[in-house]
């Protein structure tokens, strides 16, 4: 506890610590320092130890001083609680009471004790939170979906855009509008903010709605093909591009594109899903809504395997694109079909003179292209010099004299020596290269033995009636090719045969 008296050597202390509590509190320095005193003769609290003698040595320094100094200005620029002591007024008794059996703590070490004792949130009110959560992001992302079905949509219309290439692009979007806007929504808004205190449930609405979250499998499956045409349409399309960009301007879009957007429906799901996980583990088990609830998760979940599976996809085209960038567009690698294994630095050793040269890899799940680096300032961008399928490729470990960590990859037209910086690195390529290859080999058998028996049910096609059913089954599951329609030609010229769709 800090005793202060009136005294010369607090006077000089006085005038040493005034252009400091000057700068940090403003016009507190210019009032009665007669007022800055309790009736015990103390100074308030508030001050934290600045205006006391202990700092009005001059040049002196105390380990506690400059995190004083730094804690005063958070707590002076509070008007409202410097009010008070501007005016003059003298503490209260309870203040002097305090003051006089406690120790002169500051105030940020008084709010942190009063954070300690608020009352941990209870388990009915982390229900109620994660409810509550649940509520708002389902309004927010049924705005989403009201841009996406009412804005977009519409706009493109209007702007004279084909129906089918707007169906192509938005899909069964206005069903998914129709049901989160009309069904979901209304219902937990009107549970949780009516009923929840009576009725604190979420698991009996969302497993009796969670089936007609089916729809969103035909939004997921169609969504690859959706970004294409939306690609091709801002590049082909000038009525479109103007449409999309004006639109992506306005408030609403909130600065994303189109694209973000879409994107949005995907994602959904498995976000349910985390939501109705972290609430089953809140609810006890005795809860009546714990049957509901854990049905509810099971059906979403299923659901949420297809999204995730689209959001991988999704991930998967990225890396291609940004490969493809990187190789300057020399190949055409964006196909869903391609998979970015393992890419990374190696060095080819010379054919003539045994000399290491730098060059990149990058390995796919049908192809290994082996590049050059070239020199550029900014963004490392490589050529391709070979293209090696993956059918028919062989690697190996070899042994060279004073070089360490060599290995051999040979296609049909070309084989090449390799040098790893360590051997950890080398085993690791001739790994995943083997595993790549044995991969493609099982795909193919197994592609192979599907073609073989469809022949042989095409030539001795059943002729028994009992049998019919069965086979029909059978043709129905096996993918038709559609060409798109000839009103795509205003979006896609000469482009109708590359987007044949598969359904």
């Amino acid at each position: 506890e800090l005793q202060v008296g009136v005294s010369s050597e607090w006077s000089r202390g006085r005038e040493s610590a005034l252009p400091a509590a000057h700068a940090i509190g403003g016009d507190l320095g210019n009032k009665d320092s007669t007022a800055e005193l309790n009736g015990s003769g103390k100074i308030p609290n508030r001050d934290s130890g600045i205006d006391s003698p202990s700092c009005s040595v001059a040049g002196e320094t105390f380990p506690s001083e400059e995190g004083a100094e730094q804690k005063k200005p958070s707590m002076a620029g509070n008007p409202g609680e410097m009010e008070p002591d501007r005016k003059g007024t003298k503490p209260s008794s309870m203040e002097q009471k305090r003051d006089s059996t406690q120790d002169d703590d500051s105030d940020i070490d008084e709010g942190s004790s009063e954070e300690q004792e608020l009352p941990e949130c209870t388990e009915p009110q982390k229900l109620f939170n994660i409810a509550n959560e649940l509520l708002h992001t389902e309004e927010a992302y049924v705005k989403r979906l009201h841009l996406l079905d009412q804005i977009f949509c519409t706009k493109l219309s209007e702007a004279g855009i084909s129906p089918d290439v707007i169906t192509g692009i938005f899909s069964n979007i206005s069903s998914i509008y129709c049901f989160h806007g009309q069904f979901l929504l209304p219902e937990l808004k009107t549970r949780i903010t009516q009923e929840w205190s009576v009725n604190p449930r979420l698991g009996d609405i969302l497993q009796k709605l969670a089936p007609f979250l089916k729809m969103y499998g035909e939004y997921v499956k169609n969504f690859d093909r959706a970004m294409d045409i939306v690609n091709t349409c801002m590049q082909r399309s000038s009525p479109f591009k103007d449409v999309v960009q004006n639109i992506q301007k306005q408030e609403v879009c909130g600065n994303l594109t189109l694209q973000h957007h879409m994107l949005e429906p995907v994602q959904r799901i498995p976000r349910y899903e985390l939501l109705l996980k972290d609430y089953l583990k809140k609810l006890p088990e005795e809860s009546p809504d714990r049957k509901d609830a854990e049905k509810s998760l099971e059906l979403i979940s299923t659901a949420a395997n297809h999204s995730n599976a689209a959001i991988r996809k999704m991930e998967k085209m990225h890396k291609l694109l940004e490969v493809y960038e990187r190789l300057g567009g020399e190949e055409d690698i964006v196909n869903p079909a391609n998979e970015l294994i393992k890419e990374g630095h190696i060095q080819k050793l010379s054919a003539k003179n045994g000399t290491a040269q730098d060059r990149y890899l990058f390995l796919f799940n049908s192809m290994v292209l082996y590049c050059v680096p070239k020199l550029r300032l900014i963004g490392q961008k490589f050529s391709v010099r070979e293209k090696m399928d993956i059918a028919g490729l062989q690697v190996q470990e070899i042994a060279k004299q004073n070089v360490a960590h060599t290995f051999s990859i040979t296609g049909k037209k070309r084989s090449l020596e390799l040098q790893a910086r360590t051997e950890e690195e080398k085993r690791e390529w001739i790994n995943v290269i083997q595993a790549t290859i044995e991969k493609h080999k099982q795909n193919s058998e197994t592609f192979r033995a599907f073609n073989s028996s469809f022949s042989q049910e095409e030539e001795h096609p059943p002729d028994s009636s009992v049998s019919t059913s069965a086979y029909m089954q059978i043709q129905n599951k096996l993918p038709r090719t559609i060409q798109l329609p000839e009103t795509h030609q205003a979006c896609f010229p000469g482009w109708c045969p590359f987007l044949a769709e598969q359904v």
